[in-house]
């Protein structure tokens, strides 16, 4: 899926991402479905799912606080790749 890059002040091509914090680490929201119900999905090993528009990750995440969820809104440089990384169980 193509995605648009903006550049961000230091003129570094970025993406926007929602990273949900939890004890164990930071996990990507790497699917929503919007219909019938809103669900968001964060699954190990997938890459997470970008954003258009910073508006856009945040009204998703603003919807996800309010059902409990810590979620924050993160500008990712291009260059970086990020995965949701496997919680180790204790």
């Amino acid at each position: 899926m193509s995605v648009r890059i903006h550049k961000n002040t230091a003129k570094v091509d970025c993406r926007w991402v929602i990273g949900l914090l939890f004890a164990e680490g930071i996990a990507y929201v790497t699917m929503i479905e919007n219909y019938s119900e809103k669900c968001f999905y964060w699954e190990e090993g997938k890459e997470p799912l970008y954003f258009e528009s910073k508006r856009t990750a945040d009204d998703y995440a603003f919807g996800m606080l309010l059902n409990g969820y810590p979620a924050v809104v993160m500008e990712v440089p291009k260059a970086i790749i990020i995965n949701n990384t496997k919680i180790k169980e204790s």
